[in-house]
């Protein structure tokens, strides 16, 4: 066992038994709501440090069934019940966590019950939940409203939410949009002073810098930037590949065409 592991089992240890002396004696419905609350907040505190350990998560339950309604207990019980096969458990937590009169609590409560029907194929459910968290000012909410309302074909509040989430996912987001749209122009200034924060947004930029380049016969430009574009999300790899392959055709090169 090296050093590291021993650290982390002595903190794995003192959070387990933090955890057990939390949930012994947990607050009833009777108990001061000052109390009960200072409690939870404690209790989700070691929650989030130690979400993947199911002795930790067992041992807190108490805490956070015994602070029902408490929205912070709501949001807990809803992380914990996650790990469970059946998925809308977690997500009823939720639920009654973002029509809690805290607006920070539910808005977190809206974009997991969100996030959580998105996975589960159900966007129309979703949706409502998604606005609630991008009004709230929830960037990965914003996104992925943005990307339900692109799908729904509502580009105009789509392309709203996408200037909501503010990061330069969304920016991508918004020059795709362009892109399909025909409009090179409005595409390329939704990049002016754009910084790429990960290798797939610098790839990501490449492909729609590149697109840009090819439609505007810039040959040379389009082949640098697409050649970059391997990495981007989606389809982009194989788009770039063809028109990579469209390019060498220009240049009279078939064997980099066929290549």
């Amino acid at each position: 066992m090296t050093s590291k592991d021993l650290e982390h089992e002595l903190a794995r240890g003192e959070a387990l038994s933090l955890a057990r002396l939390l949930g012994r004696d947990a607050p009833t419905a009777g108990d001061p709501v000052a109390f009960t609350a200072t409690r939870v907040r404690i209790a989700a505190v070691v929650l989030a440090a130690w979400s993947t350990d199911s002795d930790i998560r067992d041992a807190l339950r108490p805490v956070f069934e015994a602070a029902v309604p408490d929205q912070r207990a709501l949001l807990a019980l809803g992380d914990i019940d996650a790990w469970l096969r059946h998925g809308r458990l977690a997500r009823s937590w939720w639920v009654q966590a973002a029509a809690g009169p805290d607006p920070d609590l539910a808005a977190l409560g809206a974009w997991r019950a969100g996030r959580a029907d998105l996975r589960g194929g159900r966007p129309d459910d979703a949706l409502p939940l998604l606005r609630q968290a991008d009004l709230a000012g929830i960037t990965e909410a914003s996104l992925a409203l943005g990307r339900l309302l692109e799908k729904r074909g509502e580009p105009a509040d789509a392309d709203a939410a996408f200037r909501r989430a503010r990061t330069g996912e969304d920016l991508l987001c918004l020059a795709e949009e362009h892109l399909r749209a025909d409009d090179l122009d409005r595409a390329e200034r939704e990049l002016t002073g754009f910084c790429a924060g990960s290798e797939l947004q610098r790839s990501w930029e490449c492909a729609i810098r590149g697109e840009i380049a090819f439609w505007r016969g810039d040959l040379e430009v389009a082949e640098s930037r697409l050649g970059a574009a391997m990495s981007a999300p989606g389809s982009w790899p194989r788009r770039a590949r063809l028109r990579l392959a469209q390019i060498a055709i220009a240049q009279a090169d078939p064997v980099m065409a066929h290549h």
